[in-house]
């Protein structure tokens, strides 16, 4: 009787350990090889079905072994990639995180897919591990599934070779024998269209440059590529049409974006050197102002790019429920008259403002919102804080520019450079955030949402006698702190930040609302 039980027991104990071996086998595709044609890599968050975010450390766990192995990590952010993956996604290899577990074994599957531009798999390695302790073990079966899951990309030998990237196929564009030359001669002999010329686009960091030419043809005008910094667009090729509509100086524009597929939109004429077309930024669904200036021919007369009669303009912030906002001293220096202009989901305000304090030496003010209209705020999403290191990621939402670039915010980021300004002026901090004027005067958030410094300044090329690049100062926070503290029967509002954690669009999404555009007349 004891022979046959033990003679049960250990052919259930062989059964336990085949199962085991079974369970933990990684079955992956041929072809491991193609992500060399990958030069980056792009780590989807794992999120399970009660909406619990990576609760394995899956994401995270690939994206630190993908960084050992010399694939460039892309966040979630898309405006920190690198150019060329913005232009060219075929350079981007998609990582796809999964788990699941079996409940009554108490196993858990885990592995990935890679995908491509075409979104077809690549390659895909899953491995299973289960163990026998009342279900307490998920956490360690997923970490044993998903090393044993990247076992063969931990033995390969990654190399990027561009010869393995996948090749996209654009859409063919109409192409045309018109240059540069050819079409400077038109216009030289030709009465024109306001709308015909050369123009350069203004914001080519993220947009892409393109100088194109805008020529008659039959009732609609053609957009003729001349030169652009994408390698898929070729000079000659038409980049737009433009058909006029019924209104003077406006028209329906089909264009083709960067990867030559099409979308309509409208553009107008914003006086004689500005065109100005709406794009819809498709992470965020907000509606954007793209400005093209015109280069030949020459305008008429002289003209100003400014739509209104203000003198000059800067940016703010609110710094309590009240309407109480905080911007540079030399944005409101000589301002007879102020206009806050606010944008948020329920439209675009215009609000009287007034000139409460100035410290024109360290560059700080203080107005105050002056205007029956205003209902006062409800909350601050954010705190003003003179914690921060160098090194740490930072970024700013202003209005820079806004007679050319359009009255929509801007958002640029970057890190602190230094805890000093120029000659080591403790009052700045340097910052390799971009700034243009129209600037002055905006928030400098930290990563989580929180004030640290008033944008305020870049250094000047010309003033120094030599080239520089990207080096920008912002005024510590608490230069505006010691000014707010004067104002009577004022307490800093302390506003527990609501933001921390979150990626940066959705704190961009808040904190837009609190940003003004500041007119000064």
């Amino acid at each position: 009787m004891n022979i046959k039980r033990n003679s049960i027991m250990r052919e259930r104990l062989l059964t336990i350990i085949a199962f085991l071996f079974l369970s933990i086998t990684v079955f992956g595709q041929k072809g491991i090889e193609t992500i060399n044609g990958f030069k980056y890599a792009y780590v989807n968050t794992i999120v399970y079905e009660n909406n619990n975010i990576d609760i394995y450390g899956i994401t995270d766990y690939l994206k630190n072994e993908l960084s050992k192995k010399g694939l460039i990590i892309l966040d979630n952010n898309r405006n920190n990639w690198p150019k060329e993956a913005m232009d060219n996604n075929c350079l981007i290899g998609i990582w796809i995180p999964e788990s699941s577990h079996h409940g009554i074994a108490d196993g858990m599957d885990a592995g990935y897919k890679i995908k491509n531009c075409e979104n077809k798999i690549v390659y895909e390695s899953v491995s299973s591990a289960r163990n026998f302790h009342m279900g307490l073990d998920y956490e360690l079966n997923v970490k044993i599934a998903i090393k044993k899951a990247f076992k063969p990309i931990e033995k390969f030998n990654y190399k990027y070779d561009e010869l393995l990237s996948p090749k996209i196929q654009y859409p063919i564009v109409e192409k045309t024998t018109e240059t540069e030359e050819s079409l400077k001669k038109y216009f030289d002999n030709n009465k024109l269209n306001s709308i015909e010329g050369i123009y350069k686009s203004y914001q080519n960091d993220r947009t892409g440059f393109y100088k194109f030419g805008i020529i008659k043809s039959g009732e609609m005008f053609k957009v003729i590529i001349i030169e652009s910094d994408l390698p898929q667009w070729i000079s000659g090729e038409v980049k737009a049409y433009c058909e006029p509509t019924s209104m003077k100086g406006f028209y329906s524009v089909k264009w083709f974006m960067a990867n030559k597929t099409s979308t309509e939109t409208f553009a107008s004429m914003e006086n004689e050197a500005i065109l100005s077309i709406e794009f819809t930024n498709q992470e965020n669904n907000q509606k954007k102002q793209d400005k093209f200036i015109k280069m030949y021919p020459a305008t008429t007369g002289g003209f100003s790019a400014k739509a209104d009669n203000s003198k000059a303009s800067g940016s703010g912030f609110f710094i309590s429920t009240n309407g109480t906002v905080a911007t540079n001293a030399h944005v409101i220096e000589d301002a007879s008259k102020i206009e806050l202009i606010i944008a948020n989901e329920l439209g675009t305000f215009t609000y009287k403002a007034k000139v409460l304090l100035t410290d024109s030496k360290n560059d700080v003010a203080i107005i105050q919102v002056d205007d029956a209209n205003f209902k006062g705020l409800s909350t601050l999403p954010y705190s003003l804080t003179e914690k921060t290191n160098v090194g740490e990621k930072v970024f700013t939402i202003g209005y820079p520019l806004n007679d050319i670039m359009g009255i929509n915010y801007k958002v640029t980021d970057g890190i602190i450079s230094s805890k000093s300004g120029i000659a080591d002026d403790v009052r700045y901090y340097q910052i390799s955030v971009p700034v243009q004027p129209g600037n002055s005067g905006g928030p400098l958030f930290n990563k989580d949402g929180n004030v640290i410094g008033i944008t305020s300044a870049k250094l000047n090329s010309q003033a120094v006698g030599t080239s520089v690049e990207n080096v920008n100062y912002a005024i510590k926070i608490s230069y505006l702190l010691n000014l707010y503290n004067m104002l009577p029967n004022t307490n800093q509002e302390q506003n527990s930040t609501q933001l921390a954690g979150k990626e940066l669009q959705d704190q961009i999404k808040t904190l837009k609302n609190y940003v003004c555009l500041i007119k000064i007349y």
